[in-house]
């Protein structure tokens, strides 16, 4: 398979895997704020506030899996590192369940292509992903590097083999590389590499 474990104290690198980390929902219009002198929370906009305003508010707090997006070097040195949410293939693309092995193949072939935002991650329920799983580029989480690396321990359950960690870094590089183009005007341009459709 295309996992490893990992010791618990080993640096942060591209391709480790955290579950139960926390990712806060916060909307511009609905700040539940807490007032310091303990009056009963209010619910303002972030346009009503001033850019002088240090507030406290009541968010949201999901628990999802990541995958560390973020180069060694960053992940070493940087006060931040990035994690791509990792989530079951089916529920992060959209798709009902193939009812063949070779369905599954083609519908994983085909997001491979079609859907370069999504990285492949199979299943292997002795790693901890009993079902296809996927990392999905457009939703990254930024975490502390030294609260990560508080988690190191207990959350993360380990990290892609090599091979599977260039074909992460490709994706990645491909995916945040590409430019928007309209196809119907320039039928030419599909053939020029890191270029994606425009969404109609």
């Amino acid at each position: 398979m295309i996992y490893d474990p990992v010791e618990a104290n080993a640096p942060i690198q591209q391709g480790d895997i955290f579950i139960h980390i926390p990712r806060v929902d916060l909307s511009f219009d609905k700040l539940v704020l807490i007032d310091e002198e303990g009056d009963q929370p209010k619910q303002a906009t972030w346009n009503e506030l001033q850019p002088s305003d240090t507030v406290a508010a009541v968010v949201p707090i999901v628990s999802v899996t990541g995958i560390v997006v973020t180069q060694n070097c960053d992940a070493a040195r940087g006060h931040y590192i990035c994690l791509a949410q990792v989530d079951s293939f089916l529920a992060a693309t959209g798709k009902t369940a193939p009812t063949t092995a070779k369905k599954w193949k083609n519908l994983i072939i085909e997001h491979s292509r079609t859907a370069p935002r999504f990285f492949y991650l199979p299943p292997d329920a002795g790693f901890g992903f009993p079902e296809p799983m996927a990392a999905d580029f457009r939703i990254i989480l930024r975490v502390a590097r030294a609260d990560l690396e508080t988690l190191r321990t207990t959350r993360r359950i380990g990290h892609l083999k090599e091979v599977a960690r260039d074909h992460l870094r490709e994706n990645l590089s491909y995916f945040f590389r590409r430019y928007a183009f309209n196809e119907v005007v320039s039928a030419h341009t599909r053939a020029i590499p890191g270029v994606c459709r425009r969404v109609r």
